[in-house]
């Protein structure tokens, strides 16, 4: 091979390596500075962060990080990073400009930094097109920091790279995210606080009454900075919005003379929201459910977000028992109830009940309602006032948070209470308890709004029962199961005592009565969604539960019975067995009398067969008698004959 022909494959690869960068270098006659020419490394960044290896194609024949090509989302804030190559790098008369070719300057007149050689410049920043494509960016470099664009026609230094222009990957409106909790200020909105209708005060203020957070999400799962507007509007209802950039919620951010603008009003338009957002919840004064709408507009298209709910309540006018779960407490003093704010599912499924250490339920719900009947937060909780504390000692209720899905409502009006009964209290004891707050409308100290509830006092177990509610049952049939336990006094015992497993001597469809609580002295098994059915075998059959039978310290087996009748196939079965005896019967009856029949037949057999042995012998005697008379007649004859001859002779 040739040294010429050596020589041009070599610079063909050169070519090649440059792709299609239109990688241009003015001649070393050309430098300015002490610069011999300029790159674009690959350390460029989109949106602040500096471009992937996928997004860029190296060329390395001048610098190491060159790149030739790259590529950029639609609109994406772009920072070129501009390589000095040989010298001593860029000196203080050194200027860059870039040109979008075609389009004209993107970055004007750029006083370079004073670096060494090899050292990186990043230019002013530029948003790349918003229509995607493919576009050549010129960069020159020159010596002279003078304004004037005709010293770019000398001395200059130029390279090209090839950007690609993406389309942006479009916002998800299923992982963005929009979380509503209540309150003023303090704390982002979170999937937790969501799982609810917030509520706040129907009167206007300055303080927020609640906040939308806005989490702006693409379909790869990455936070949108950019390219996202947000309409929000309430749909029904009173109240008002205020967007805000901020990441946190920010205090006071309503008022009671609200100024409406494209940030502020019932709709909300065109608002960025960056990465993250929140839109501020304002009363105006009317109490009422609102439902604001949200929807996200991206590359010109509007998608329907979500949907969430606001109650403004207004002053509370009056209070009520919702509902009353536990109303015996435990001689000798204990708590029942919980006065939890959060209820649990430990709380209300294994123990669901009272006097246990992991209860949740409370004792009762009480309501604060305004005039409307819309449940409503008081200014303080309900206070608890017995009417003789020898036997109820205190009470204390909470507002429930509304944040699981054992809540007692949705996190406003609603409080659980629970209540103590004295060390002095024994078993019959009564109580009446007076839930009350100060009236927001009346005078402070002197004007309540109050509800009343009425408690009584059990002891502990004495004597327990079992019950069915059916002497019989058929097959398989749904069953009621009542434990009842009194107390020595023969009270019913304390709500929450604990309750014996139910077991079955046959086997039974469903689950057997497991072990619970007492309320109100009983336990008993749902008759509207039943768990327990009647065994399939008929007959009667047992249900026992361990328990004290007139004894306190002492258990044994206390049984109810019932019977299982039989079912129609089991009553054919039988009367097709009885069938068939009475047929077995009757045809052994027939077999005796066929036997007689037969003996009476051989007996006539055997008489007739000597009849006609006798017949036969008769017939031989008279065969004989007869040949024998014949002879004698012939004999006679012959004589007579003779006789004739001789007389005639």
């Amino acid at each position: 091979m040739s040294t010429k022909t050596t020589f041009k494959r070599v610079a063909l690869v050169v070519v090649a390596t440059l792709g299609f960068g239109t990688l241009s270098v003015a001649p070393s006659n050309a430098a300015v500075g002490t610069a011999t020419a300029i790159a674009i490394a690959n350390t460029t960044t989109t949106g602040g962060t500096a471009l992937a290896a996928s997004k860029y194609t190296s060329a390395p024949v001048l610098d190491a990080l060159a790149i030739s090509a790259f590529s950029v989302t639609a609109s994406s804030a772009v920072v070129l990073h501009l390589t000095a190559i040989g010298g001593d790098g860029f000196t203080a008369e050194n200027q860059t400009r870039v040109k979008l070719r075609g389009y004209g300057i993107v970055v004007a007149d750029h006083t370079n930094a004073v670096t060494a050689a090899g050292a990186e410049d990043p230019l002013p920043s530029f948003n790349a097109p918003a229509v995607p494509g493919t576009y050549t960016l010129d960069v020159e470099t020159t010596s002279s920091a003078s304004a004037d664009a005709t010293v770019y026609d000398t001395n200059v230094l130029t390279y090209s790279v090839t950007m690609t222009v993406t389309a942006p990957t479009a916002v998800s409106a299923s992982l963005s995210t929009a979380h509503i909790t209540s309150g003023n200020a303090g704390t982002i909105a979170t999937a937790d606080t969501d799982e609810v209708t917030a509520s706040g005060s129907a009167t206007a203020a300055a303080a927020n009454r609640g906040s939308i957070a806005l989490t702006m999400i693409n379909a790869l799962g990455a936070s949108m900075a950019s390219g996202n507007t947000i309409t929000a509007q309430i749909t029904s209802g009173p109240g008002y919005l205020v967007a805000l950039t901020a990441d946190t919620p920010t205090a006071d951010q309503c008022s009671t003379t609200p100024t409406y603008s494209a940030t502020v009003g019932r709709a909300i338009s065109a608002f960025d929201p960056g990465a993250i957002a929140n839109i501020i919840i304002c009363a105006d004064g009317t109490a009422g459910k609102s439902t604001i709408s949200l929807s996200v507009t991206n590359q010109l298209v509007t998608t329907a977000w979500a949907s969430k709910e606001f109650t403004f309540y207004g002053a509370v006018r009056t209070l009520s028992v919702a509902t009353s779960n536990f109303t015996i407490g435990a001689a000798g003093g204990d708590e029942t109830g919980a006065a939890d704010a959060s209820r649990d599912a430990t709380g209300e499924v294994t123990n669901a009940g009272a006097l246990t250490a992991s209860t949740s339920t409370p004792a009762f719900i009480i309501a604060a309602k305004d005039s409307a009947g819309q449940l409503a937060t008081a200014a303080n909780v309900p206070t608890v006032i017995s009417s003789n504390v020898t036997v109820v000692a205190s009470g204390t209720c909470v507002l429930d948070d509304g944040a699981t899905v054992y809540s007692s409502g949705e996190g406003f009006g609603l409080y659980n209470c629970s209540f103590t009964t004295a060390a002095t209290a024994k078993s019959g004891d009564k109580a009446t308890l007076t839930f009350r707050i100060a009236d927001p409308l009346g005078t402070a100290g002197i004007d309540y709004l109050t509800t009343t509830v009425d408690v009584t006092v059990g002891g502990s177990r004495y004597k327990e029962t079992v019950a069915l509610d059916k002497a019989s049952y058929n097959q398989g049939e749904a069953m009621v199961i009542t434990r009842t336990a009194v107390d020595a006094s023969g009270n019913p015992v304390a709500d929450g005592s604990s309750a014996p497993a139910v077991v079955f001597n046959k086997a039974i469809g469903g689950t057997a009565p497991a072990a619970g609580f007492y309320v109100g002295g009983k336990l008993v098994t749902s008759a509207t969604k039943p768990a327990v059915f009647a065994p399939t075998a008929s007959g009667v059959f047992e249900a026992r539960i361990t328990g004290f039978n007139s004894s306190s310290v002492a258990t044994s087996a206390i049984v109810a019975t019932a019977e299982v009748a039989a079912n129609s196939g089991e009553v054919a079965s039988q009367a097709a067995a009885d069938a068939a005896a009475e047929a077995t019967d009757a045809a052994n009856a027939a077999t005796d009398a066929a036997n007689a029949a037969a003996e009476a037949a051989d007996a006539a057999t055997a008489a007739a067969q000597d009849a006609a042995d006798a017949v036969a012998a008769l017939s031989t005697s008279v065969t004989e008698m007869v040949n024998a008379l014949k002879k004698q007649i012939t004999s006679l004859t012959n004589l007579v004959i003779k006789i004739q001859k001789k007389v005639k002779a």
